[in-house]
């Protein structure tokens, strides 16, 4: 299923836009020696009737090697594809130079080909329209993300992110604080305490508390971040695998609210598009790459990883990370919190991930009501069973201590743990009732008889700070009975006496007015906490696999390699009984080796001229002149070196010779490196093998 389908008109196009060099090139390479006068539109009919031709056009499609394969397929999932989008996908397995010289020699052979956005700033490459009905077979996901076979299974001991581990931590900032350094790590003595909680979990933690910073789930108080109750509701009520993409994607970066809503659905759809049997984190960078595209909700075939990536980065609130991209920060932040799972290794030795049961859950985790997971002993030491959702689990973290984060957490009950649940307005009935639903056993005596005295010592002497209100007896009902007025009142102290819920900074004006109370003062924030937004509504993760249709269907084609080999075979015999000189027998045996030749009848028809293309390391005239021409018709070259602090390991690059300096004895090249457009110079004598990529 070729996703990125082009038109005739588009080719037709492309092809007379040629420069009248490369135009003729190519008419040459096909059609054989152009006679005068010509007409550009009748050239490229007949260049179209030979690519339909039926023998020409199955021996092209013979010719196909694998790399070939999965370049075209990715060129048909990848809308508006460019060779740097190409060099980005394949950049785990293929270098920027191999990515290159595959795209500029399918352009040759005339299966993709260039197409200008309509601002002329961009360069998309296309499927030639003429060869989609006899490739459309050969392609498929299969080709570009292969499902991975463990050869090794691991043995490491596997965390997933739960409802129990993230209300241990906000047990953990609840009662033992968290406090960060200026670069957003954990202070020192912060860090020490979660080593003792959570051992082994200090990464993780940290990207937790990223997520909630970014997501507004925590706040920054005087000293400590303080966690937001009300805001950590509506969070737990959205499905956890949905949660847990949230915090992937907050975790990584900020974003505004629509780009954070981008990137976690982009991490659901990733994940769920992992094979059941396993993939390499390489394989699973490129099915988050095709998700990107594939699950756009435009109306237009751009990439939305691309878009989503720019934008991203335009973005005045978006904190630029080190390295890498979005998508492979995610799924880094995806193993750490247990999201991608290691099954092992494969035969090469390669890592192999499968997606956590969690996420591919799409519904909110209800608890048995028969099921009593929590358990208290006589030193007020609470242990809690996983099973419990995080709603569940939220009001528990009022007055629970985490002490121990493991399998079984466990919590101790102390009297700092429950003055922060009498500070939130619990009191000792709403403590036992809490406590009574997760239990099968009755609340010890003990402990009642410590929420009673902690209660009592907590109420019998209580520091207050803010607007304080104090009425006659005359008009305490007049107060008590006002709907606007009671939305002020945040505590009554006393008969006729009231807290306000002011900010001790603020003006009163506004209260005045609303309560008819003779005073002066204005309020511009009567509620300090505000309307909490919701979180971003995601859907549920889609395949890849599924979406374009590969999912218990036929398996793209196999193309016979072995025809190719025929193919080239047939073609190297005709050209020894042809009489040539050396220089033409060359470039037909370099066209041959390259796979432009199709047939022993378009041997004999093409044009031969003599033209190097390619320069091995002795022959400084031969590289000279490859640049010299490079530079003229402004060619890409590949250039093969040796490492400069090993003589005995090499290395390519491709770009553009900018000009040439002739030294005695030498040259130094000026070079245009691509993809980056670094400017570099390099000794001609030094280059080990040097090729034109012009064909």
């Amino acid at each position: 299923m070729i996703k990125c389908r082009s038109t005739v008109e588009a080719w037709t196009n492309s092809i007379s836009s040629l420069s009248d060099s490369r135009f003729f090139d190519i008419m040459r390479l096909y059609l054989g020696e152009i006679e005068t006068p010509y007409n550009k539109s009748r050239l490229i009919e007949r260049l179209a009737g030979f690519i339909k031709n039926d023998v020409n056009s199955s021996n092209m499609i013979a010719l196909l090697d694998e790399y070939d394969v999965k370049l075209l397929t990715a060129l048909a999932f990848i809308p508006n594809a460019t060779q740097e989008t190409l060099i980005e996908f394949f950049a785990a397995e293929f270098s920027a130079a191999e990515v290159v010289s595959g795209i500029s020699n399918l352009i040759a052979r005339l299966f993709i080909f260039e197409e200008s956005d309509k601002y002329k700033t961009k360069i998309y490459l296309r499927i030639n329209p003429l060869l989609y009905d006899k490739l459309e077979a050969y392609i498929g996901l299969s080709n570009i993300v292969k499902p991975a076979q463990v050869a090794k299974t691991s043995l490491d001991d596997v965390f997933s992110m739960s409802p129990d581990f993230i209300a241990a931590f906000i047990s953990f900032i609840n009662t033992k604080g968290c406090s960060c350094k200026a670069d957003g790590t954990l202070k020192k003595n912060i860090f020490s305490k979660v080593q003792t909680v959570f051992p082994g979990k200090e990464k993780a933690i940290q990207l937790l508390l990223n997520a909630f910073i970014n997501l507004s789930l925590v706040r920054e108080g005087e000293k400590d971040w303080f966690v937001d109750r009300e805001r950590f509701t509506l969070f737990a009520g959205i499905v956890p695998a949905r949660q847990y993409a949230l915090l992937c994607a907050a975790a990584c970066s900020r974003f505004s609210r629509d780009g954070l809503k981008k990137e976690a659905q982009l991490l659901l759809d990733t994940l769920c598009s992992v094979p059941q049997s396993g993939a390499t984190l390489a394989d699973i960078i490129k099915l988050g790459f095709l998700a990107g595209t594939t699950f756009s909700a435009e109306s237009d075939s751009t990439s939305r990883f691309s878009r989503m990536l720019e934008a991203a980065r335009q973005e005045s609130e978006y904190i630029l990370e080190h390295s890498g991209s979005i998508v492979e920060r995610m799924l880094d932040c995806a193993i750490t919190f247990g999201l991608l799972v290691k099954a092992g290794t494969n035969s090469q030795g390669v890592e192999v991930y499968t997606c956590a049961d969690i996420m591919k859950t799409s519904r909110i985790q209800i608890s048995d009501a028969k099921i009593k997971p929590l358990n208290i002993d006589s030193a007020f030491t609470v242990s809690i069973m996983p099973g419990l959702s995080l709603k569940e689990l939220l009001p528990l973290m009022d007055f629970l201590e985490i002490k121990n984060c493991a399998v079984v957490n466990e919590y101790e009950i102390t009297r700092q743990s429950v003055s922060v649940a009498f500070d939130l307005g619990w009191n000792v009935e709403k403590l036992c009732s809490e406590l009574s639903q997760y239990t099968a056993y009755e609340i010890p005596q003990n402990l009642r008889v410590s929420f009673s005295e902690w209660y009592d010592s907590y109420t019998s002497a209580m520091l207050y700070h803010g607007y304080v209100l104090k009425v006659a007896k005359n008009n305490i009902t007049l107060v008590e009975n006002n709907p606007k007025l009671r939305t002020y009142i945040k505590e009554k102290l006393a008969e006729g006496v009231y807290l306000l819920n002011i900010p001790v900074n603020a003006d009163i004006a506004s209260f005045t007015e609303e309560s008819g109370l003779d005073f002066m003062g204005s309020v511009k924030n009567p509620v300090p906490n505000g309307e909490k937004l919701p979180f971003p509504a995601l859907r549920d993760g889609h395949s890849i696999e599924t979406e374009v249709g590969f999912e218990g269907g036929k398996a793209p084609d196999k193309i016979d390699f072995t025809a190719a080999k025929n193919i080239l075979n047939s073609l190297k015999t005709e050209l020894k009984s042809l009489n040539l000189n050396k220089n033409q027998r060359e470039s037909l045996q370099n066209r041959i080796a390259n796979r432009l030749i199709l047939t022993p009848e378009h041997l004999a028809q093409t044009t031969v001229r003599s033209e190097i293309l390619e320069a091995d390391g002795m022959d400084f005239s031969g590289k000279l002149h490859l640049f010299e021409a490079g530079l003229k018709e402004n060619d890409m070259m590949e250039i093969t070196l040796p490492q400069f602090d090993n003589e005995n390991e090499y290395f390519k690059v491709i770009g553009r010779s900018l000009g040439i300096t002739k030294q005695t004895g030498d040259a130094v090249v000026r070079f245009e490196v691509y993809p980056g457009g670094e400017i570099t110079n390099f000794v001609v004598s030094r280059i080990t093998f040097l090729r034109r990529l012009r064909f």
